[in-house]
């Protein structure tokens, strides 16, 4: 059996405004199709590895960027399964995930294993020069590189 378009929609979730629009766009289109929204929020090490910590120099179990990245991962995991409750609450069929590493190759890689068929995205996250873009670099490479249809919402 073939997959419709709007079987399976993954909406990248980082918080930002134009994520928050995203999901409200990817709720009502999976009330509308009965498809299945997988909301994602990637948690970038990049951006929470210390200097030194590439080197290996801080490599004790006391390690503060691994507890950093710990509680990124758990405040993400809190955030995201509220989303996807109050998701429920309007109808929509929902689940979530947590995933760790770069976030364009996150996103393509969660949306091939769960064969989505529809990708969301907000058209500028929370990093970035936003004001300065049209388009924020994790939305334009998704849409580039995508085996999927991406709807970006402004």
């Amino acid at each position: 059996m073939s997959k419709k378009i709007f079987d399976e929609i993954l909406l990248p979730y980082d918080g930002s405004r134009f994520s928050k629009k995203a999901l409200e766009k990817a709720v009502d289109i999976s009330k509308r199709f009965g498809s299945r929204l997988h909301l994602l929020t990637v948690v970038n090490l990049s951006y929470i590895q210390p200097p030194g910590g590439l080197l290996g120099i801080t490599r004790s179990s006391n390690n503060p960027a691994k507890r950093f990245l710990n509680t990124s991962r758990l405040d993400a995991k809190k955030a995201l399964g509220e989303q996807a409750r109050l998701c429920k609450m309007q109808g929509a069929k929902a689940d979530y995930s947590v995933q760790v590493g770069n976030i364009t190759e996150q996103i393509l890689k969660f949306a091939k294993q769960k064969k989505i068929t529809l990708i969301i995205i907000g058209s500028q996250g929370l990093h970035g020069f936003g004001k300065l873009k049209t388009l924020g670099s994790t939305s334009r490479k998704v849409s580039e590189l995508a085996n999927c249809p991406v709807l970006i919402i402004r």
